[in-house]
């Protein structure tokens, strides 16, 4: 009985395993060209979220019965409520930086993944074993061309006046600009700097955000995108208020605030020769 149990819960997995690189190889392509991320927790994420969704579906499926045949159902009520709870709890822990952006530069590089994947899948039937080696190459692959085409690296993100450059591992943002460029700077962070950069850079997460055009408004902005991409050091002029919100905003945090005209050069890093 225990052998048997064993053998299907390794079965579960390993099928699991190979839909899910299947997909991430599949849905590469268009995360690419929409500027999305994947994240590193997708497989234990999607490893708990498919049996709470189907826990999920079952008791509202068993709810909507028993509230058409005017049945009590105050315990599928409580039963979504704690689901959704629990569900809300768990994605609490997310973090920006288990996210992994990749570049335009690799899109013919998962382009071709895609079709090997059709190919392989479409002439013989392998073992699962097979299956995992291949698919786990192919996104060894592609995660060797991420990080080949963006290491030590200086790019123009598009057409916004915003530098990126990743020097040691390490990510800067230069801001000339970009994040006041719209009154909705939400939308503004969602759906253009944060997908542009992924696109241009690969890049998810800062470590150092310099900010060159600071100003009353910029501040807000800058707590609003800190929180997105796990700023850890801000740099910015002295010359408007930004400065000093930012400094009192970031008093008691693990966010740096530092002055830009004195501190700029010292803090960022010199390439090796």
């Amino acid at each position: 009985m225990l052998t048997k149990t064993k053998s299907t819960i390794y079965l579960y997995l390993t099928n699991f395993i190979e839909l899910q690189l299947v997909i991430t190889l599949m849905s590469m392509p268009i995360l690419i060209l929409w500027g999305l991320p994947i994240s590193y927790m997708s497989l234990i994420s999607n490893l708990i979220f498919t049996p709470l969704l189907i826990l999920f579906l079952w008791v509202s499926c068993l709810f909507s019965i028993f509230a058409l045949l005017n049945l009590p159902s105050n315990f599928f009520i409580s039963t979504l409520n704690i689901l959704t709870k629990t569900w809300m709890w768990l994605l609490s822990f997310s973090k920006p930086s288990w996210l992994m952006g990749f570049t335009l530069s690799i899109f013919w590089v998962s382009i071709i993944a895609c079709v090997s994947v059709v190919i392989f899948y479409t002439y013989k039937k392998y073992q699962t074993s097979h299956s995992l080696i291949f698919l786990s190459f192919l996104f060894f692959c592609i995660l060797t061309a991420r990080w080949y085409t963006t290491k030590n690296m200086i790019k123009q993100i598009g057409n916004l006046p915003l530098l990126a450059l990743t020097i040691h591992s390490k990510n800067y943002v230069i801001d000339c600009g970009a994040l006041c460029q719209k009154q909705n700077f939400y939308n503004n962070i969602d759906y253009t700097i944060i997908p542009e950069m992924i696109k241009h850079a690969g890049i998810t997460n800062i470590d150092t955000l310099v900010l060159c055009k600071p100003s009353k408004r910029l501040a807000k902005v800058v707590m609003q995108f800190a929180k997105q991409t796990d700023v850890k050091t801000i740099i910015a002029t002295t010359k408007n208020d930004c400065f000093k919100i930012l400094t009192i905003a970031y008093k008691n945090s693990d966010i740096k605030v530092l002055p830009l005209k004195n501190n700029f050069k010292k803090n960022m890093p010199k390439k090796k020769s």
